[in-house]
Parts: structure tokens; C-alpha cells; sequence
């Protein structure tokens, strides 16, 4: 069995404790527009085009396939009715201005990856952390990499939107130590406009989860005007207090994903960074609400 993984980010500080090797999966559920990793979305592999650097020696043009590869002012680009990315024009690309995102791997493959990396774990207390994209969409293969994992000894690490079958995620909890998980907006319609799913299965599996005794940190996207609003603060404080809960992770909206957006001809999102004075502002809603923010960039 294999999965398609797009990154594999090594020596990662962000994403649990220690030291750790994080492995992101492609396909997502969601689709939510201040993505700052697009081509996680996508259960297939993609080519992206940085067109920013190309330097015009044609050799993508010669080599593909469907005739996709379109020129102007001298950059090479293509025609996305036309392409398959197929990922034939990455291979000569001398620039690196083409990169294929999505990489079939087998269990094995990613363990020769972590295994060499474990002596830092040791170290540090540090281990395998697996998102996304959402890993739980993985099926099969992410319980059996996890379970790959436990044989090791590795601390295991899921950073999760909730979006999975509550059977599935009880399987998953059985295997993972850790959660990283992501809040996004509480009011169902609001959820399912920004993202395409409401909230219903999300809020059940960190019910489910709160109940279980595994650890758990809650993720906010801060986004303005989005869902730092009162209101939506409130109910978040509201669900977490019910369950015991005081702290929450934020993460500050940012744009350093708009070049890959770009690369895979998809329109940017219409989200813009917090202005100084902004983000303070928001922050102070949680801790008017009795949540301990932890900012995480």
C-alpha cells in the first residue's frame, strides 16, 4: 500500500514536541480559502510552474507530451486544458521553474526517511508527525504507517482538520499520541460556506477525543473579520470551557502560500495578513473570554 505525499519536512520544531519529521499527505475535504498550502487539496499529483523562474530554454516544450507547454514574453508556461501533469517537463527543467507535487511512497519509503532522523527524536523527545492536506483521508495507509511508527517507538503526532468518519478517527486516536487540531468557525452555515463542509462531524470527533484522554492541542487559522470576531470567540470558549479546556494555539493569517497558488494557475485568496495593532485586538477577545493563547508562526 502507498500514499501520495507532497513534503516531507525534516528537523520541524512547529509541529509537536522535540524535534520532528513531519510528513504531509495530499487530498483534503476542505477547501478553505486561506489555504496556505494549495496543492495539499488535490488527491492527485500536480504539476506546479514558477514561472518567476524560467529561463526560456525551451526544453519543457520539446518533451511534452499533449503539447501543453505555452510561451510568452519569453516564459514558458502551459495550458491547463491541454495538461495531465504527467510531469514529464520537470525532469529537464535545468531551472527547477517545475516541480511535480505529489509523490507515491510506500510505508517503507517514509520509515527509511524517519529511521534516519530517530537518533534526533532520542534526543530531544521528538518523533513522526503526519498532516496534510488531512491525513485521516488516507484510509488504510495512514493507520499503517502510524502503526509502523508505534513498533518503533516513535512519538506519533496528527495534525488534523476532524473532517473523518467518527469509526475511522477511533482508530486513528488508538495509534496517534498527540492532536493537532484545527477550530476553524463554530456556526455550522458559516463553516460550510467558508470551507464546504459545516462543522458537525469535526466537533463530535473532538468531543470524542477530549473524552478519550489523548492529548490534544487546539488549532485556531485566526483569519480578520473571518473568525476572530466576538461571537465566533465566544462559542469557542464556550465548547472548550464545557470540556475543560483554557489554552488554544493561534495561527496568524499569512501570504507566503500566494506564489504556489500562482504555480498552479488557481486565483489567490482574498485574505489578507492582520495590520499592526489588528491581531492584539483579536487576542484580547480570547482572553476576555478565558483562553490562554499560544501564537504560533
Amino acid at each position: 500500500m502507498d500514499g501520495i505525499v507532497y513534503n516531507i519536512q525534516r528537523m520541524s520544531t512547529k509541529d509537536g514536541p522535540g524535534l520532528r519529521t513531519t510528513i504531509f499527505l495530499k487530498g483534503c475535504p476542505l477547501h478553505c480559502p486561506w489555504c496556505s498550502n494549495p496543492e495539499s487539496q488535490s488527491f492527485k499529483p500536480q504539476l506546479m510552474v514558477f514561472a518567476n523562474l524560467c529561463t526560456g530554454c525551451g526544453e519543457c516544450e520539446k518533451v511534452c507530451p499533449q503539447g501543453a507547454v505555452t510561451k510568452r514574453d519569453g516564459v514558458y508556461n502551459r495550458d491547463r486544458t491541454l495538461c495531465t501533469d504527467c510531469g514529464a517537463c520537470v525532469e529537464v527543467c535545468p531551472a527547477k521553474a517545475r516541480e511535480m507535487s505529489g509523490k507515491r511512497m510506500s510505508v517503507e519509503d517514509i520509515l527509511r526517511i524517519s529511521d534516519s532522523d530517530s537518533l534526533f527524536y532520542s534526543n530531544s523527545g521528538g518523533g513522526v508527525t503526519i498532516g496534510g492536506g488531512e491525513p485521516t483521508a488516507a484510509g488504510d495507509f495512514l493507520l499503517d504507517l502510524l502503526a509502523a511508527c508505534n513498533r518503533r517507538g516513535y512519538h506519533t503526532c496528527i495534525d488534523t482538520c476532524g473532517v473523518c468518519e467518527p469509526e475511522r478517527f477511533r482508530e486513528v486516536m488508538r495509534r496517534a499520541e498527540l492532536f493537532l487540531f484545527d477550530c476553524k468557525h463554530m456556526d455550522p452555515e458559516e463553516h460550510k460556506r467558508l470551507t464546504g463542509r459545516d462543522n458537525a462531524i469535526i466537533l463530535k470527533n473532538l468531543h470524542t477525543l477530549f473524552e478519550s484522554g489523548r492529548e490534544v492541542r487546539v488549532r485556531v487559522p485566526l483569519m480578520p473579520g473571518v473568525n476572530d470576531t466576538e461571537k465566533n470567540i465566544a462559542d469557542m470558549a464556550m465548547f472548550l470551557h464545557k470540556h475543560g479546556r483554557h489554552e488554544i494555539d493561534v495561527l496568524p493569517c499569512h501570504t507566503f502560500g500566494y506564489s504556489k497558488y500562482d504555480a498552479l494557475n488557481l486565483p489567490r485568496p482574498h485574505m489578507g495578513s492582520y495590520q499592526p495593532g489588528e491581531l492584539q485586538t483579536a487576542l484580547a477577545r480570547f482572553a476576555k473570554h478565558d483562553l490562554m493563547v499560544t501564537i504560533i508562526v
